[in-house]
């Protein structure tokens, strides 16, 4: 596999080349969202793109690195978007409420990514149905790390009582991560009630003395 998918004798990317295959980035997440991951082939993606397959193969090696690239792409737009929406969060308490906000938040304005998140997260194994996607975007693996943190974050400030960060974490995640199903087949779920519902919820379950 080529590094980075940068053709042979070339140290880096143009300008047209980045902005292609952001191109073909953006068309295959369409094709997914519209038709679902087994039938977004890459002669749809070039169609969608306006180019050739041969095109498609100069940036990318084959279908499975387009999708590694899709999946990664969208989480790199997750991730800023969290970002910029919990960055203001003064103490855990407050951290902990601007992140399932800003979680639920991200789910209500980008539905087609997170649709397509969703679709190669459950679709994208092999023929033992074992995940093929290089990126650890599993719960189970490092991505819970900056949640289980803030958790003991709170601990040790005397925010939050005692708990087993992982377990509270995994169950905070398994609550945001439900949603992503539900408005693929409910779009007129209320996320803004459901987002106070998650904050309450979880407030109770790890402040030390929840309000009234």
């Amino acid at each position: 596999m080529r590094s980075e998918n940068i053709p042979s004798g070339k140290s880096e990317r143009t300008f047209v080349e980045r902005a292609r295959r952001a191109q073909l980035v953006e068309c295959a997440i369409d094709a997914i969202a519209e038709l679902g991951l087994p039938r977004a082939s890459l002669a749809e993606v070039a169609k969608r793109a306006g180019v050739t397959k041969t095109t498609i193969f100069y940036h990318f090696a084959n279908r499975e690195e387009l999708i590694h690239e899709v999946f990664a792409h969208t989480l790199r737009e997750g991730a800023e978007f969290m970002a910029a929406h919990t960055g203001r969060a003064d103490g855990p308490a407050a951290e902990l409420r601007a992140y399932i906000e800003a979680n639920v938040a991200y789910i209500g304005t980008h539905r087609k990514h997170v649709q397509v998140l969703t679709a190669i997260a459950m679709n994208f194994t092999d023929e033992d149905g074992r995940t093929r996607l290089r990126h650890d975007a599993s719960v189970y693996g490092t991505s819970l790390a900056p949640l289980q943190d803030l958790l003991e974050r709170g601990q040790r400030a005397g925010e939050f009582r005692d708990f087993t960060t992982r377990t509270m974490a995994m169950t905070i995640r398994a609550a945001i991560d439900a949603i992503g199903p539900q408005v693929s087949v409910m779009p007129e779920l209320d996320l803004d009630a459901y987002a106070r519902d998650l904050v309450l919820l979880f407030r109770h379950a790890t402040e030390r003395e929840a309000r009234p």
